[in-house]
């Protein structure tokens, strides 16, 4: 299915998940030059999503998500300084049910900072360890 940025696609098709998903082109290659980019296909992007939503990664309208291989947990974007970033946070701003995400930027942007609650269901599925939390939750960079 050939994907379109910035148009609602309905997740309840192919999925259990009753939402849609937008594929926002700000956080794409000529998106935005202020906003974090992802650099994963527009598949993987809605597989983290959907993953996340799965796994019940959600706190209100914020949805964090990771890509991984096996345990190791994948680059799925780059921040404007060009540095690897690897959690996604999905929003449903106008809590509509109409999802859209970007690569989250814990170490230049607060907000972006997961819930400890996600951290520690990462630390529980073998993604972070203890040391990992810890420096997340201060902004800190650490090697994932």
């Amino acid at each position: 299915m050939p994907y379109l940025t910035d148009k609602e696609i309905d997740l309840s098709f192919t999925t259990k998940l009753n939402c849609k998903y937008i594929i926002a082109s700000q956080h794409r290659k000529i998106g935005n030059p202020h906003k974090c980019k992802w650099i994963i296909p527009y598949k993987d992007e809605i597989n983290c999503f959907i993953n996340a939503q799965i796994s019940e990664w959600i706190i209100g309208p914020i949805c964090w998500g990771v890509k991984v291989s096996g345990t190791n947990l994948q680059t799925i974007g780059r921040n404007i300084n060009d540095e690897d970033l690897k959690f996604a946070k999905f929003v449903d701003s106008s809590n509509s049910n109409i999802w859209h995400g970007y690569p989250a930027d814990y170490k230049n942007r607060s907000q972006d900072i997961p819930d400890i609650s996600v951290l520690l269901s990462w630390k529980e599925n073998h993604y972070l360890e203890k040391h990992h939390i810890r420096k997340i939750k201060q902004g800190m960079p650490c090697n994932l």
